[in-house]
């Protein structure tokens, strides 16, 4: 009887532990959807930095997940567009150069956002925190022409900061803003050109790579979910 009991506790602990285990991960997660609203701007050749005056409607859909207290792993999906002319030149070149472009995208990322604050936390009285994301993705643009001598798809490093607030125990408001870095400087058209020709003036810096940036207010819907199941069926051969 002994034996027995003993095979019996050394078979189902192991069941036992690896339950408790999937459970607290299950119950742990915790997801989000939402979405975005703000304005999106470009810097290059045609503007220096971040332009506030020249805001075009972005949009994004986002989900996320949140691993621990300070940290979340986002996916989102963001529709905008880009433009900027030489309206207000800021060097002699602009003057001259008289040039103007447009560009609609769609931007898929990946990006972890770190919080300092435990603002989710039931037992604080704090319901707010700044945060910090960084990530990776991809651009695609949508209305490109002929004069276009570049790829459609192009990589970027978003990477940004906001504050969160919590309203409720299920929806997250967010202030945020990110800039995206390219790796080409054809986003405006403007590029590479010959500086001995004084006739031509459609070109710019080609070692100073575009620009974009993205400002927005958010709001997201926590779920609490619980993404797997586990179901133990005993086995009568163990008694």
């Amino acid at each position: 009887m002994k034996l027995n009991f003993i095979h019996i506790f050394q078979t189902k602990l192991p069941i036992l532990s690896a339950f408790l285990l999937v459970q607290t991960f299950c119950f742990a997660q915790r997801t989000e959807y939402g979405i975005a609203l703000g304005g999106v701007s470009y810097a290059g050749d045609l503007y220096r930095g971040y332009e506030i005056a020249n805001q075009s409607l972005g949009i994004q859909g986002l989900y996320r997940i949140n691993f621990e207290k300070d940290v979340s792993f986002k996916m989102a999906l963001l529709y905008g567009k880009v433009s900027g002319d030489d309206s207000h030149p800021f060097d002699p070149l602009g003057e001259i150069r008289n040039t103007s472009f447009s560009r609609s995208f769609f931007e898929a990322s990946a990006t972890f956002e770190y919080h300092f604050l435990d603002y989710k936390n039931k037992n604080s009285t704090i319901k707010w925190t700044p945060y910090f994301f960084a990530g990776f993705g991809l651009t695609k643009f949508i209305n490109l022409d002929e004069s276009d001598n570049f790829s459609s798809i192009q990589p970027v490093l978003p990477f940004g900061g906001g504050i969160k607030h919590l309203v409720g125990k299920q929806f997250s408001m967010a202030v945020e803003f990110g800039a995206r870095k390219t790796f080409f400087d054809e986003l405006d058209g403007i590029s590479d050109g010959d500086v001995f020709d004084k006739t031509n003036t459609q070109f710019g810096n080609p070692n100073d790579k575009d620009w974009y940036h993205y400002f927005n207010i958010s709001i997201s819907y926590l779920i609490y979910k619980i993404p797997c199941t586990y179901k133990y069926i005993p086995n009568k051969s163990m008694y």
